[in-house]
């Protein structure tokens, strides 16, 4: 490899290092998404990782990126070379998930078990003979922990002024199971039809949420073996990788510009195999009723009522 290629190799890494350390300032600093509007499709990637981490790891998701993104320079510094810091930063990254494997399924037998007593919260509100948006506008401020965020941004925007149709279809955006959809095609159809009999309705749907998280539950007690076990060989992994990585017999090979395209190869491929053993120990949720909405879909609230 000649000094241009090097250059090029060296130049990629940088991009890509300050892409990261960016990102990770922005997230310590904070920022306050307005609730009316739907997230980004990155911004909607992070959440979705963020939220498959406890929930002591997500409040210190700013300084895990800031970690990462800082080991990513002083690694390369260190080193001199860039995939060994790319690859550090990574590392960082990653630990939370290697460590929680099982978060993302309870996290969603807790969804359903918090979508369940909203429901039946709703159901007791709309007895009252108020309107639906009306009752999900009441429910905002007692909804249940796991769903209480999705549930204030779905009555912001039917306060804004969005069309019933479309805050309903990206409040099943953002939970994203299929049996959330269930709710949502309810929801859909009586804004529409205005029928009687919707309290009993979201009763009788709240006791089937309830029955699927508890067989979810014993579900997961099953696959704790699983993921006990997939935790632990990823475990070993890491620390053989970290082992070789520190004994310049194993890594000399490695500091070279051929040795970064090869060790840039191998790490892409233990971080493949890292995601394939925790897709197999999570549990995915119920396939999708509705279709996503394509970006363009995503109008401003203010203005959605007025496009129609």
């Amino acid at each position: 490899m000649n000094t241009s290629q090097l250059s090029l190799v060296a130049a990629c890494c940088t991009v890509l290092a300050l892409f990261a350390l960016s990102a990770a300032v922005r997230e310590f600093r904070g920022r306050t998404p307005d609730p009316a509007q739907p997230a980004s499709h990155m911004s909607g990637r992070l959440q979705r990782a963020k939220a498959e981490l406890p929930l002591a790891w997500q409040q210190r998701w700013r300084y895990l990126l800031t970690t990462a993104g800082v080991t990513v320079l002083v690694v390369w510094a260190w080193t001199g070379w860039p995939v060994h810091g790319l690859l550090a930063g990574g590392a960082v990254l990653a630990l939370p998930y290697l460590l929680n494997p099982g978060t993302a399924a309870m996290q969603r037998i807790e969804r359903l078990e918090a979508l369940g007593q909203w429901l039946n919260h709703l159901a007791g509100i709309h007895q009252a003979g108020i309107s639906l948006t009306q009752t999900i506008q009441a429910s905002a401020k007692a909804a249940p922990a796991p769903i209480a965020g999705n549930v204030r941004a779905l009555a912001e925007r039917l306060r804004s002024g969005m069309e019933a149709h479309d805050a309903f279809a990206l409040f099943a955006d953002e939970l994203a199971d299929g049996v959330s959809d269930h709710v949502v095609l309810l929801c859909q159809s009586h804004a529409v039809y205005k029928g009687p009999g919707l309290s009993e309705a979201l009763e009788a749907l709240a006791a089937t949420i309830h029955q699927q998280a508890a067989d979810a539950r014993d579900v997961e007690a099953d696959r704790a073996k699983v993921r006990k076990s997939a935790r632990l060989v990823s475990i070993v992994i890491c620390v053989v990788v970290v082992g070789c990585m520190l004994n310049d017999a194993w890594s000399g090979w490695y500091q070279s510009p051929l040795g970064q395209l090869v060790l840039a190869g191998l790490g892409a491929a233990f971080a493949y195999t890292l995601r394939w053993l925790r897709s197999i120990a999570r549990t995915k949720p119920d396939p999708r009723l509705i279709s996503p909405l394509p970006a363009a879909d995503h109008l401003d609230p203010l203005t959605s009522g007025a496009a129609r």
